[in-house]
């Protein structure tokens, strides 16, 4: 057994832990706040069935439902194993590059019968910065996830035809269900293993390819079909469809622009963002659409009538094209982004290992140093996934017309202005006005508008507060966040030099507001969390404790609706007589505890003051 045989999967496995054990402890981002950290569906494994049946499973919010069931199923044993810590979510994420890595090397010396070639292209896509991404943004999980088994499927594929072995297809077939249960985008495979029976198996023929086309393909192609019509049963296909967030035409062009920016990205992994200054396209002149344009006849032409020796490459650009094709044909709400590219960077990896070996370079060195260039893009491009402070700032930086980005990196300075560093909230504010600026009327723009609210809200301007909540609720009259928060400035006035009657009615309107955005959002836990505290405010315990312990059902971890249902057994406890109060002290003492390992200081009064008590009462 050669060398490279022998030890390369143990090579690529050294260099993906070299890349990226010391990014374990990278935080949460983004999408993993509703589809992890909130999500109380991945808490108990006895939820496991209604992933596969439930698309609303995949988030707290039933909005960004998605049919992912072996996803979940992921979530819910890292959840299993390690709770919220994020160490545990980045090893399995980890992993599952490596193994992948290991795939690539596998299918690669399939596909050239070289183990070398095979060893390089391992080596490549293990260390190439596009990986980055999928290995540190845990929600990308599905990329990977699903990538896995299209790259296993397409090596069982070759296997089962080279060798002659039929009973690998049925192992074909539990890779594509598999792939399909973790990302709509493993739709492509079918069409992939079709591009390379035509190539490589029916000799560019025709008639001889549709001739064993049920035998070989027939069973890909109706589960597929079957997969769609999943889909449609359980209603996620048509609330993707009827929502569309643009234009099909738009969406056609900008797609079209797209094919020439993804392989920039591929071959120039430099500048690497999680929000790519990307815009749609919004005509069908110029040279953003015509020459994508070119390009995908100039493909369709070459398929038609290329010469033998393009097979090879042919097939590579071809199961590129083909991975990204559900992405391209479906509107999302992100234009472009590199998680995207994580199965087409693998063809890559195959391409170049398979360039080398062609062109008889022979010299490791040029091989490591392409390997080392690229592993130090990816170790640096995963310090930047450090946490979402770090992250955004760097989107800013490279995306300065982007408003998500601006807004994300709002978010992180009022983050830390929450945890006691004050001065980040001008900061925030200046960034949730560009979001306005540069998205007026969209939904980024009313996002940043509610934002804005918040932090005059923090600021003591409760009047500006409400101004810029009523009109963002004039721009969207259900967009429960700006409910929530408008509640809170009800909330807040009831505390102002106002008589009880007034009180009692400024209490009640905010409850009235917080249960109309629960009609909207009914996981919303910030909502169910003022809602406790109204209901404290007004002395109905009962209602308040309730209230409390849903908005911890959904975000155990969150240390201001801990500290509150702490103030609640606090309140209750001085209520009665000193010999009663144990009890509800130490009630109140646990969640405050709790409160304080979460990071919350605020707590820290109230534990004090319940330690007192509790001396008291001994």
């Amino acid at each position: 057994m050669k060398y490279e045989e022998k030890y390369g999967w143990v090579l690529i496995l050294i260099l993906c832990g070299a890349i990226y054990a010391g990014f374990l402890g990278n935080g949460f981002h983004y999408d993993d706040e509703h589809s992890i950290q909130q999500n109380s569906h991945i808490r108990q494994l006895g939820n496991i069935p209604d992933f596969f049946a439930d698309p609303s499973q995949f988030s707290v919010d039933a909005d960004k439902s998605m049919y992912r069931p072996l996803l979940l199923v992921s979530y819910a044993l890292n959840f299993a194993l390690g709770g919220f810590s994020v160490r545990g979510y980045h090893v399995f994420n980890l992993l599952l590059h490596a193994f992948n890595a290991c795939l690539v090397c596998w299918l690669a010396r399939r596909l050239s019968g070289d183990a070398r070639i095979g060893l390089v292209a391992g080596l490549l896509f293990a260390a190439h910065p596009l990986c980055t991404e999928p290995v540190n943004y845990i929600s990308s999980r599905s990329d990977s996830l699903a990538a896995a088994f299209c790259l296993l499927a397409l090596g069982f594929f070759v296997q089962a035809e080279q060798e002659g072995q039929p009973r690998k297809r049925t192992w074909v077939r539990l890779c594509l269900v598999l792939g399909l249960l973790s990302k709509e985008s493993a739709i492509a495979l079918p069409a992939m293993l079709l591009v390379y029976d035509y190539l490589f198996l029916s000799r560019q023929q025709w008639p001889v390819l549709w001739a064993k086309f049920w035998r070989r393909h027939g069973a890909y192609w109706g589960l597929a079909a079957g997969y769609m019509l999943v889909l449609v049963l359980n209603g996620f296909l048509g609330r993707s469809l009827g929502k569309p967030v643009r234009e099909l035409g738009v969406q056609a062009a900008t797609q079209l622009k797209a094919l020439v920016y993804y392989p920039y990205l591929l071959l120039m992994p430099a500048r690497l963002n999680v929000d790519h200054q990307f815009f749609a396209q919004q005509g069908w002149l110029g040279a953003g659409v015509l020459l994508p344009l070119a390009l995908v006849l100039s493909a369709a032409w070459l398929l038609w009538s290329h010469r033998r020796q393009q097979d090879q490459a042919l097939f590579l650009i071809l199961w590129a094209l083909l991975a990204l094709l559900p992405v391209m044909v479906m509107p999302l709400n992100v234009l472009v982004n590199e998680r995207r590219l994580y199965l087409p960077c693998a063809s890559l990896c195959i391409g170049l290992a398979w360039l080398l070996r062609a062109g008889r370079i022979r010299c490791w060195v040029l091989v490591g140093l392409l390997v080392g260039v690229y592993a130090l893009g990816s170790w640096r491009r995963s310090q930047v996934w450090a946490d979402e402070l770090s992250l955004w700032t760097d989107a800013v930086k490279k995306a300065p017309l982007m408003p998500r980005a601006h807004l994300y990196l709002g978010n992180a300075y009022k983050d830390l202005a929450l945890q006691g560093n004050t001065s980040r909230w001008v900061d925030a504010a200046k960034q949730y006005q560009l979001v306005g600026d540069l998205d007026p009327r969209g939904d980024l723009g009313l996002r940043g508008l509610n934002n804005q609210g918040s932090v005059l809200f923090v600021l003591e301007d409760f009047n500006g507060a409400e101004r810029a909540y009523r009109r963002a609720l004039e721009l969207s009259p259900r967009f429960e966040d700006a409910l929530v928060n408008l509640g809170n400035v009800y909330f807040q006035k009831s505390r102002g030099p106002v008589d009880v009657a007034a009180k009692t009615a400024l209490l009640h309107q905010a409850l009235d507001s917080y249960q109309e955005a629960l009609a909207v959002r009914p996981n919303h836990y910030q909502a169910h969390g003022d809602v406790g505290v109204a209901y404290q405010e007004l002395g109905q315990y009962e209602e308040a404790r309730a209230a409390y312990a849903r908005a911890l059902h959904i975000a155990p971890n969150d240390g201001q609706v801990l500290k509150n249902m702490g103030s609640l057994f606090a309140a209750q406890a001085q209520e009665l007589p000193p010999d009663k109060r144990g009890p509800y002290l130490r009630q109140a003492r646990e969640y405050y505890s709790s409160a304080l390992s979460f990071g919350y200081p605020q707590a820290r009064e109230g534990l004090d003051q319940v330690e007192r008590l509790l001396q008291e009462t001994r």
